[in-house]
């Protein structure tokens, strides 16, 4: 789709003119690309219902984004040069040069976040653990929040990766209700 589709809908809010540029959220976007697989693992090794759970959502989710940039094609230009030289500036650039500014509405980073934060809120195998629970919520916040403040997003795109996320929610629990895994 970044190859052949090209966006015909431009996706931003006033609200963006107010978020910032803060090369440090760099941080935080780049730990979704941990916290995913950190997260699949876990819940594989200590909660199969929610590892269950969880590969549905992605599935099914990455294929609804899909289908909805294939059907849409979004973009956003909200990114603007950036004028630092520090390390984590020049890391952004990088960051740009591989992950364009299409695709952008529902935002795969926030669907999958949301995703994760409910599994986690969900889980027995870490109903004990809250002071990890709360890490990784405040985690999943941060990595949301990057999203706008790296201009990788806008506040829509988050806003429709985190009301895609609780839509299927409620769709994968009847499902797995059903047939009796909950």
């Amino acid at each position: 789709l970044e190859e052949y589709v090209r966006p015909k809908y431009w996706i931003a809010s006033d609200l963006d003119a107010y978020i910032p540029f803060c090369a440090a959220f760099l941080i935080p976007y780049l730990a979704w690309f941990l916290l995913v697989p950190g997260m699949c693992w876990y819940f594989y090794r200590r909660d199969p219902e929610q590892y269950l759970y969880l590969c549905r959502m992605i599935i099914v989710g990455l294929t609804i984004c899909l289908a909805l940039y294939a059907i849409f094609p979004n973009g956003q230009l909200l990114r603007r040069p950036i004028i630092g030289d520090d390390i984590l500036s020049r890391l952004v650039i990088l960051l740009r040069k591989t992950d364009t500014p299409t695709n952008v509405c529902p935002s795969i980073h926030v669907f999958v976040t949301v995703s994760i934060a409910l599994a986690v809120a969900r889980s027995r195998a870490m109903s004990g653990q809250v002071r990890r629970q709360a890490a990784l919520m405040a985690l999943s916040g941060l990595i949301c929040l990057s999203t706008v403040f790296l201009k990788q997003h806008s506040v829509v795109d988050v806003a429709c990766g985190t009301a895609l996320s609780l839509a299927l929610d409620v769709v994968i629990r009847r499902t797995q209700l059903g047939m009796g895994l909950f």
